[in-house]
């Protein structure tokens, strides 16, 4: 009988394991050592087989490989945050003191009637006012903490200026889909925006390799899951409202994706789109006032 070395390595676990997955298949097989290496002899006649079945074993049951840069940060985020934050405390300001005798709650609201018939503002003012200071809040820290995690992606400004519009958007999507008398107010529409944003930008980021594909999907899967946790609990919440948030946050960060994933970093650039988002802001609340 003419021997075939199969396997071979200094190690004798190694060889001991693959000796086993042949025995356990009735193929006869032996480790014998040389020279400080062991190796995995088997008849030549059967050395095809067995070596098709030690892959088949191999493949099955190998670690999945995973090859991850770290995320350098396009930018920290703060600055943006802290304006996000300091624009939702000042209408709850302007709310809780009727300021200028104005209602700003109902010029302000997402009234899905009134955006049907052209109100189409609504759907941003409605993201910077709030039913009370427990809604204020949550929207407040949730926002912040997902609004850091896309600035890191694509820059703070870009960042913010790409959650507004999604936000807006979902309340937009949320008002064709009631298409009659339906109100909502608060940021969490744009909140949601956010995490479905992140959850694309995670789902196509081409900085990992992953040997498995079903292991890229799982940070998408985790968004799903913390938008069921936080989205869908408590009386009031709109969860229609939420779901349209998330999947215009998706579309958003799909686009964002499509065309490259543009950073925007330069302290112009900042600027030039911080001040788009506030132009936005402050277009949409002078058309609620003058079309009361």
């Amino acid at each position: 009988m003419s021997l075939f070395a199969l396997f071979h390595s200094p190690s004798r676990q190694k060889c001991d394991e693959f000796n086993l997955v042949l025995q356990a298949v009735n193929i006869e097989s032996q480790v014998v050592i040389h020279e400080n290496r062991f190796y995995l002899l088997v008849d030549e006649k059967i050395a095809e087989p067995a070596y098709r079945q030690l892959k088949r074993y191999v493949d099955e049951n190998t670690p999945e490989e995973i090859i991850t840069k770290p995320l350098i940060p396009a930018s920290k985020g703060f600055i943006g945050a802290s304006l996000y934050g300091a624009i939702l405390l000042i209408f709850g300001a302007l709310q809780a003191s009727t300021a200028f005798n104005i209602d700003w709650n109902q010029l302000g609201l997402a009234d899905s009637w009134k955006i049907v018939e052209g109100d189409w503002w609504r759907a941003i003012t409605a993201l910077t006012i709030h039913g009370d200071v427990a809604h204020l809040a949550g929207n407040l820290g949730f926002g912040v903490l997902f609004g850091i995690l896309v600035s890191q992606h694509i820059g703070s400004a870009a960042a913010w200026l790409l959650i507004l519009l999604s936000g807006a958007s979902g309340n937009l999507l949320n008002a064709y889909l009631y298409k009659s008398l339906h109100l909502s107010l608060g940021a969490s529409t744009m909140v949601f925006a956010a995490l479905g944003i992140l959850g694309m930008f995670a789902l196509e980021n081409k900085s990992s390799y992953r040997r498995k594909s079903i292991r890229r999907w799982l940070p998408f899967l985790a968004t799903i899951a913390l938008l069921a946790f936080t989205g869908t609990a408590g009386e009031r919440t709109d969860v229609l409202a939420h779901l349209s948030g998330f999947f215009s946050g998706c579309a958003g960060g799909l686009i964002w994706t499509a065309i490259g994933k543009p950073q925007f970093t330069g302290r112009n650039q900042q600027y030039a789109l911080a001040g788009l988002c506030l132009l936005i802001i402050s277009g949409a609340w002078m058309l609620a006032l003058s079309f009361p």
